[in-house]
């Protein structure tokens, strides 16, 4: 395994998304040689500025022929697997998504892959696996997932897991914690904050009273870099995240501030969910340790950095 990615051909998974878009262009800024797995009707405006540093592949992951061709013209050497379905629905018509998605599409992946001489396939699982497990969250804790997007990453998860260990597969689960920055959907907290802020529109929230962790979006980025590059991580599960855990309403306030906002929100005007987690946050310690990885951007600067993304590109 390499220390670098300067020429090595690698191949990412979601790479339209939120975090497979910034991974795509910290890969190409290394020198990497990156292709991209995207479906028909997916949308490539978020790499637009990149597309002629990549080759896209239109391969559903669900479809297995598809994703054997594209791998054997491809042959990588590294592999970010990024793609899922995520959906906090849960009806048992979303379950069957997530499972054709997320587990047998990872399954169809690493089937494609079994002739490729590949050194790290860095499958991407989720903070949400550990679901109500006592905070902070740590990775030798029994997965405890609470919806079917997190139990089909939990299962994902106990797949690569296997692999590793009967067939010695080269494969890393990271898991990373909240993430926020530019270009992410406006579903979330801090994208839709800003944007009800640019457009002077009210912003209903609940009490605000539980804690988060909110991580920039290169931060976990150089996670995924690094991981791709140390052999002691293969055959681990890490947790991506820095561990500091803010009240919600604390968050709010602080881009209030930063946006002079003159726009109050309405605070309890939405109710907590069922089940609300009241504090979820990461032990950090093995990427640390195994990675060599810390978070180097502040609450406070990521915000900034945001909030200016969004500046610019309001619509």
């Amino acid at each position: 395994m390499t220390n670098d990615l300067n020429g090595e051909k690698v191949l990412l998974t979601g790479i339209t998304g939120f975090i497979g878009s910034h991974l795509a262009r910290r890969l190409v800024a290394e020198g990497a040689i990156v292709c991209g797995f995207v479906k028909k009707s997916s949308s490539t405006r978020r790499i637009k500025d990149i597309e002629e540093n990549i080759q896209i592949f239109r391969a559903d992951l669900r479809d297995y022929e598809a994703v054997y061709r594209a791998v054997k013209k491809i042959e990588p050497q590294k592999i970010f697997h990024l793609a899922a379905c995520v959906d906090a629905n849960r009806s048992f018509e979303f379950m069957d998504e997530m499972i054709k998605v997320n587990v047998e599409g990872t399954i169809n992946l690493l089937r494609a892959l079994n002739d490729v001489d590949y050194d790290c396939f860095i499958n991407t699982g989720s903070s949400e696996e550990y679901g109500d497990n006592p905070v902070p969250f740590r990775e030798d804790q029994e997965a405890n997932p609470v919806s079917p997007y997190s139990a089909s990453k939990a299962c994902t998860t106990l797949f690569c897991r296997m692999l590793h260990k009967t067939m010695g597969l080269p494969i890393v689960t990271l898991r990373p914690f909240l993430i926020y920055g530019p270009g992410q959907d406006s579903n979330m907290l801090i994208p839709e904050l800003i944007k009800s802020i640019l457009r002077g529109h009210a912003f209903k929230m609940t009490g605000g009273e539980q804690t988060r962790e909110f991580n920039y979006v290169d931060d976990i980025v150089d996670g995924f870099v690094k991981a791709s590059t140390s052999q002691k991580a293969i055959g681990e599960v890490i947790n991506i995240g820095n561990g500091q855990e803010y009240k919600i309403i604390d968050v709010v306030e602080q881009i209030l501030e930063l946006m002079n906002s003159e726009i109050k929100p309405a605070i309890g005007a939405l109710p907590y969910r069922p089940g609300e987690a009241w504090h979820f946050y990461c032990d950090n310690t093995k990427a640390k340790e195994i990675l060599g990885w810390t978070p180097r951007i502040s609450l406070r600067d990521g915000l900034e950095r945001t909030i200016n993304w969004y500046n610019e590109h309001q619509t």
